[in-house]
């Protein structure tokens, strides 16, 4: 069932041409100017789109926090009293989008989906996620079609991000429709390493109905990643047991986690040593399922997750509105996962694990991203395109409109400079929230 086919087709080259890059291997020399060289230096997205709701329940003015700490306010989209600091990522006024400052850093020249974006750990280098829009009709055995050549994800790498001398370059594995077919999100990794999964039940021809696609290891050296490796393509590693996966979050080492849409669970996958660029040795790999038909995966809208780096992930449970916990240290051995296509060193159900509701139903309408930072969960909302933020309690804290059209929020990340970054799943535009 291993796929071996690899393509340096002209619909691919076609197809990637069309968003705006040159040599898929080579640096650009251009240097991007914030917002495509305008000289406002900043966006305020449609400040006067959307407004806040009136709170019902709680505070209607600063009149109803007084008493409460110094500096506290009523932050009326909530209805709650808060502190300037609590939630303060998406502000501190009045969660309106003139609250804050939307800077664009990057937009690529057609609209092109970014689900995802991530810093890389070590290089001042910001890593976009695309997808091209779906084409529709199968790609099937009869021959590579206009389909299959838009099924493959490729990276966006924007070097100094949000600075002057900043260039950006576009990387496509030369078998991406594969081993990054439709990616939801990425997640980086452990020694110059990232992982991305597919949102499709296949990594092969669509007319072989068996569910064969999961996670794949890449790495993030440009002169690996991307390049040709006398293999199948530049991959590091693959597992095939997570169909329809709509998000990823790395634990430590080579383990991720994943949101398995097929059968609403979280997939724990362990890679072990990786196989180098282009080879298919899986051997080592390990597959546990967590929750089994507890989540429920949205088409189309990305369920993004976190590690709290100790034992905790936090899920985004978009088709139950929700964001949920596991407790990863929870959970008993119990039956076989299946089916499984490939000899795995270890592979089962763990049963019973703890998973608890962080914010329940009734809060969210399409949670997509999730953040954990200075114990504040940021989450924004692909129906509304609205940012919020609660404790870890579930107490929203603050809201944050966009003015973007409704879909737009996805993926989005702290940076080194503690501020949000977050794509634009409409357009592939990169946005930084600039509080004022």
């Amino acid at each position: 069932m291993r796929s071996t086919t690899k393509f340096h087709s002209a619909a691919v080259l076609v197809a990637f041409l069309a968003i705006g890059c040159g040599d898929d291997n080579k640096e650009s020399a251009i240097v991007i100017d914030l917002n495509n060289g305008t000289d406002a230096g900043t966006n305020n997205v449609d400040s006067d789109a959307a407004q806040p709701d009136t709170g019902v329940d709680g505070c209607k003015s600063n009149d109803d926090c007084v008493g409460d700490a110094a500096g506290t306010t009523c932050i009326i989209a909530t209805g709650l009293c808060s502190t300037p600091s609590a939630g303060a990522l998406i502000g501190s006024g009045d969660g309106s989008a003139a609250s804050v400052t939307f800077t664009e850093i990057f937009r690529p020249a057609t609209a092109i989906e970014a689900p995802d974006l991530a810093f890389h750990p070590t290089r001042n280098e910001l890593w976009v996620l695309n997808r091209r829009f779906e084409v529709e009709g199968v790609c099937g055995s009869g021959g590579f079609n206009a389909r299959c050549a838009s099924l493959g994800g490729i990276t966006t790498i924007i070097f100094n991000p949000g600075e002057a001398t900043q260039r950006v370059q576009y990387l496509e594995d030369e078998n991406s429709w594969h081993f990054m077919r439709r990616p939801p999100a990425l997640a980086m990794g452990a020694n110059d390493t990232f992982a991305t999964c597919g949102e499709a039940f296949t990594g092969n021809y669509e007319d072989d109905p068996t569910m064969y696609i999961g996670p794949s290891l890449w790495s993030s050296d440009l002169a690996v990643h991307a390049q040709p490796s006398g293999g199948n393509g530049s991959h590091l590693d693959m597992l095939h047991e997570t169909p329809w996966c709509m998000g990823i979050a790395h634990e430590r080492d080579n383990v991720y986690w994943l949101f398995n849409g097929n059968v609403g669970s979280i997939d724990r996958v362990d890679f072990h040593g990786d196989h180098g660029p282009g080879a298919d040795d899986h051997s080592d790999g390990e597959v546990h399922r967590y929750a089994k038909g507890a989540l429920l995966r949205v088409p189309g809208v990305p369920s993004h997750m976190i590690f709290d780096g100790v034992k905790d992930l936090y899920v985004v449970d978009t088709g139950n509105s929700r964001v949920v916990k596991l407790d990863t240290t929870t959970g008993t051995p119990g039956g076989q996962i299946s089916p499984i296509y490939e000899q795995l060193a270890a592979s089962g159900l763990m049963d019973g694990a703890a998973l608890t509701d962080v914010v329940p139903p009734g809060k969210l309408t399409a949670p997509s991203g999730v953040v954990l930072h200075d114990d504040i969960l940021y989450v924004s909302d692909n129906a509304t395109s609205k940012f919020h933020a609660f404790d870890l309690e579930g107490n929203e804290l603050r809201t944050l409109q966009t003015g973007l059209p409704a879909k737009s929020l996805a993926g989005f990340k702290v940076g080194p400079d503690q501020k949000i970054w977050f794509s634009d799943m409409l357009t592939g535009a990169v946005y930084r929230i600039d509080p004022k």
